[in-house]
């Protein structure tokens, strides 16, 4: 049995929308579940008019915890999330399910194109590797974030892993598979879109800031988890990424602090194959690179927004 799982806030616009969408898969989810994180616009009602199943949430808790709840209540031994503004290919349970029938995985993957609101122009393609997140699933999820539209889940596994993480309202959708790797789940990618997203620019994920600086929460705790070498690199190497971010937001102190985490991972800064910096890196001590680099950056920045 496969369940798809909605979770919605103020999303009355969007529900006859994706309704048509999931009406015309060629392949049915066997249940559908919604759940209400107290919104303040006619989602429930309409929801309720179409016929579909709604859980009420009586205050908002954001979409880790309606995820969760939303698994909870969910009779289906696989289920996928969605978003309510969100679409997914006719194909996709097809393609899916052939996968889940085998009985070898836990995680089902595919590629996501993002769409620009007007759904005219792909902002962003996500695609994900098959060979490689078997190679190595922790790093590879740490290093390649997986979206909360993208999987198949087993029900088990999912509960296993222990779901999403409530504290979070960013991220968590990435979180998740770092921790189903880490609880030994198998995956595997169809190398295909098969999951649309639409990017708006009032959603949580715009605010960029707030996002890296849960990134960097969340490196630190896999920094304290993981002492597996190449984890590790992959740690590094997305902690400089997040420095240079956070430097163009000028929070250069939590900056530093990325730095810093890259080192403590076993990752030199800055992690470059310039024959100046290999030798700078080789002779100057961690402190004194990590300020050397936050000043290259900040210039680097500067130049680039004044051009």
């Amino acid at each position: 049995m496969y369940s798809l799982l909605v979770p919605c806030y103020n999303s009355e616009k969007f529900i006859d929308g994706f309704l048509a969408n999931i009406s015309n898969l060629n392949k049915a989810f066997d249940e559908v579940l919604f759940y209400d994180d107290a919104s303040t616009d006619n989602t429930v009602s309409i929801l309720q008019a179409r016929g579909c199943t709604v859980i009420k949430g009586e205050t908002n808790r954001g979409p880790g915890f309606a995820r969760n709840t939303l698994a909870s209540a969910a009779k289906g031994d696989w289920f996928h999330f969605h978003d309510i503004d969100d679409f997914l290919d006719p194909d996709y349970l097809v393609k899916t399910v052939a996968v889940a029938q085998t009985g070898n995985y836990d995680v089902i993957l595919c590629n996501v194109d993002w769409y620009s609101t007007d759904q005219k122009n792909i902002l962003l393609s996500w695609k994900y590797s098959n060979e490689q997140i078997n190679q190595s699933p922790v790093s590879y999820t740490i290093g390649h974030p997986i979206g909360g539209i993208n999987g198949l889940y087993r029900k088990e596994k999912f509960s296993v892993a222990g779901g999403f993480d409530t504290s979070l309202r960013i991220w968590e959708d990435a979180d998740l598979h770092v921790r189903l790797a880490g609880a030994g789940a198998r995956f595997y990618v169809i190398e295909e879109v098969l999951s649309i997203s639409i990017r708006y620019s009032n959603s949580a994920s715009a605010d960029q800031t707030s996002g890296w600086l849960t990134r960097l929460t969340l490196l630190k705790t896999y920094q304290k988890h993981y002492t597996d070498k190449n984890v590790l690199r992959t740690i590094g190497k997305q902690a400089q990424l997040t420095a240079s971010k956070l430097i163009l937001s000028r929070r250069y102190p939590d900056a530093k602090s990325a730095l810093r985490l890259s080192e403590l991972c076993g990752l030199k800064v800055p992690d470059s194959k310039s024959p100046v910096w290999g030798v700078i890196n080789t002779i100057l001590p961690a402190w004194l690179r990590i300020n050397l680099r936050m000043t290259q950056l900040k210039i680097a920045f500067k130049n680039s927004a004044d051009d």
